[in-house]
């Protein structure tokens, strides 16, 4: 298990509507109104129980494969986004880091052929819940959010899920070559 698994971040009400604003872009105000409308959260509810929320009701109104592919394209989009404002030059260390700061993992690791997600905070709930990682939308934020930057820092065609590392604690992608 690695020894610093300390997550710095939070999921806050500022990138909770970051990611609203990114979803009304892939599918529209309409239907993220409606995916809102059906979250049940207690009050007081942490931020990661929200955006876990929000993808069980995206996962509820329009199918567990649209889901999947709606919150991996708003991974992407929040990629894009955040390379947009800053420099090629820093890509490599926001992508280590955006996850931590945010709030959803500890970091995300690369070597030559593949990244992984660590100590994601969504895993707890998937155990909870009796589901494993990408069985649930919430995780294809993640994945889109690695293949956004790694599609310009590897010039790459995407990434795959390739297994869950439980004694490491985290989610392993491999990258899928150009042609």
């Amino acid at each position: 298990m690695e020894s610093n698994t300390k997550i710095k971040g939070e999921i806050t009400k500022e990138v909770i509507d970051t990611l609203i604003g990114l979803m009304k872009d892939v599918i529209g105000e309409k239907a993220v109104n409606i995916v809102l409308s059906r979250i049940d959260v207690s009050e007081g509810a942490k931020g990661k129980n929200i955006v876990y929320a929000f993808a069980e009701s995206t996962t509820n109104l329009l199918s567990k494969k649209a889901s999947f592919a709606i919150l991996r394209q708003v991974g992407r989009e929040l990629a894009l986004a955040i390379m947009k404002n800053n420099e090629r030059h820093e890509y490599e260390e926001i992508l280590e880091k955006t996850l931590n700061d945010l709030g959803f993992a500890q970091k995300i690791l690369k070597e030559d052929n593949q990244a992984f997600i660590c100590n994601c905070v969504f895993y707890s709930i998937l155990q909870r819940n009796d589901l494993q990682p990408i069985e649930h939308a919430v995780c294809w934020t993640g994945w889109g959010f690695i293949e956004g930057f790694m599609r310009v820092l590897k010039d790459i065609r995407g990434i795959k899920w390739v297994r869950r590392d439980v004694e490491n604690n985290r989610c392993q992608f491999d990258y899928i070559p150009r042609g």
